[in-house]
């Protein structure tokens, strides 16, 4: 499928507002040749390249890939660290990675992305109206609960597989009277109803044995969580198609934007998610449209892709 710009995506969202969303996040912005920002790529790229050849001589060895063990234990740690409170439009730049957009390169922090993906999600739904929304990989249950108080009438559930994301989620729901008034700038859009992220259903599961019927919701989504999915990922593609009764939102590093060069040495030497666009339809997924021109790292970038059940 051919990559639309953000313009003839259909997303409604235009450039002026990703750039208003992301600029909080920036601590500096530049151009393609400035030597600042080349210098952070390559460093970092130095320390990709020593990963990859390892798991390029070592191979698929059992202990070295993204084993459900591992990532559950990874991200046990970043969600056990990662309060919502961090959420806030920061005052210290801190965090930085280099970012790049168009002919812009920025050195930004990784919430910037967050924000971006946010308003992603938030225009389909706007667009697509569905009555019951999943998000598989939910992670600390950030996305659903901003998507609960702006589509109050809408069942949202979001299925992660670490505890420490399920807890991180609900000690939200319980500890909070209303969504705190300090996290109300990170989001895209203003909330209609404050007190709604407390009906989303989290759930703790792995995405390749969900626990929900056939055709339980309208509209399923992932967020950089099938990037985590690669030694699973056919039968979480199939379970994700088998969920949905209408839609797939995918925003995942797919192989159409790191076929090449630094980013594919990245995706191979972390073991991440490499299908392709046109791999869709085998797992009963037929694509819409898909952009990726939007704010990205500069050593991986991910594509947004709208599908419909086949």
């Amino acid at each position: 499928m051919e990559l639309q710009q953000l313009e003839d995506s259909g997303l409604g969202l235009t450039a002026e507002t990703v750039e208003r969303l992301f600029a909080p996040y920036v601590a500096f912005e530049t151009g393609p040749s400035d030597k600042m920002w080349r210098a952070e790529v390559a460093r970092r790229a130095r320390k990709v390249e020593k990963r990859f050849w390892r798991r390029t001589i070592l191979g698929r060895l059992p202990h070295l890939g993204r084993t459900a063990p591992k990532i559950e234990e990874e991200y046990n740690e970043v969600w056990d660290r990662t309060a919502l409170d961090s959420y806030k439009i920061p005052s210290e730049k801190k965090g930085r990675l280099p970012w790049l957009w168009r002919d812009k390169r920025y050195i930004a922090h990784r919430f910037g992305g967050a924000r971006v993906r946010l308003a992603v999600l938030m225009q389909v739904i706007e667009q697509l109206k569905p009555a019951s929304v999943l998000e598989v990989g939910a992670g600390n249950g950030v996305n659903l609960l901003y998507l609960a108080g702006r589509f109050p009438e809408t069942q949202f559930a979001g299925l992660e597989l670490t505890a420490e994301g399920v807890r991180a989620a609900q000690d939200c729901q319980q500890q909070w009277p209303e969504f705190p008034e300090e996290l109300l700038d990170f989001s895209p859009h203003p909330l209609r109803d404050r007190q709604a992220f407390r009906h989303v259903d989290f759930r703790q599961g792995s995405a390749q044995e969900l626990p929900f019927a056939d055709g339980s919701f309208d509209l399923v989504t992932t967020v950089l969580a099938l990037e985590q999915m690669e030694r699973i990922r056919k039968p979480a593609l199939r379970e994700i198609a088998r969920v949905t009764k209408g839609h797939v939102l995918m925003i995942e590093p797919f192989r159409d934007v790191n076929r090449w060069g630094r980013r594919r040495r990245y995706i191979i030497s972390e073991d991440y998610f490499s299908a392709s666009i046109r791999d869709l339809p085998r797992y009963g997924l037929q694509p819409i449209w898909a952009t990726a021109d939007l704010p990205q790292k500069a050593q991986m970038q991910f594509c947004c892709v709208l599908a419909r059940k086949i």
